[in-house]
């Protein structure tokens, strides 16, 4: 029985493409097939920045009755997850309580004796007028904190009939 050639000639063809795919991964290096997904994960955490932390903007003042001691007789650090965040709490302890860092300047936990109010930067305050043949613009501006409020009026000039 005679086989034709070029049906040897595909066979033999497949059956090395087939025998190349199986043993490439040992052939080629582990550098060479990794590279693509080690520039990944280079980059990756230039993609994707770490959120700025709000709380740096935060500044509070932070005042002691003569009641609170500040004699500090143990102190245990805790993380905990908030917000999908971790972070750091400290609880300390004193002769006349207890404290946790995170809750010494929250505005819905207040500790007997100690007074924290927020210190807001300087405020700015600007006023401009402008006038023109078709009338008068006045403009405020007044900032306090991270916040800046802007307002703006124009007067529109009287028209005289001739």
């Amino acid at each position: 029985m005679r086989v034709p050639f070029r049906t040897v000639a595909i066979s033999g063809g497949l059956a090395a493409l087939v025998a190349g795919a199986v043993a490439s991964p040992a052939v080629f290096p582990r550098a060479f097939a990794d590279e693509p997904q080690h520039s990944l994960v280079k980059t990756a955490g230039e993609l994707f920045p770490k959120p700025f932390d709000l709380k740096k903007l935060k500044k509070f003042d932070v005042t002691f009755d003569n009641s609170v001691s500040t004699e500090v007789t143990r102190t245990r650090i805790v993380r905990k997850i908030a917000f999908g965040q971790k972070s750091e709490v400290a609880i300390v302890t004193t002769p006349t309580g207890v404290y946790s860092s995170d809750a010494l300047t929250s505005p819905y936990v207040r500790y007997p004796g100690i007074d924290v109010t927020p210190k807001y930067p300087s405020s700015h305050f600007a006023y401009g007028l402008s006038t023109s043949p078709r009338g008068t613009g006045t403009w405020t501006s007044f900032s306090r904190g991270s916040f800046t409020f802007y307002n703006y009026s124009f007067t529109p000039a009287k028209r005289g009939r001739g």
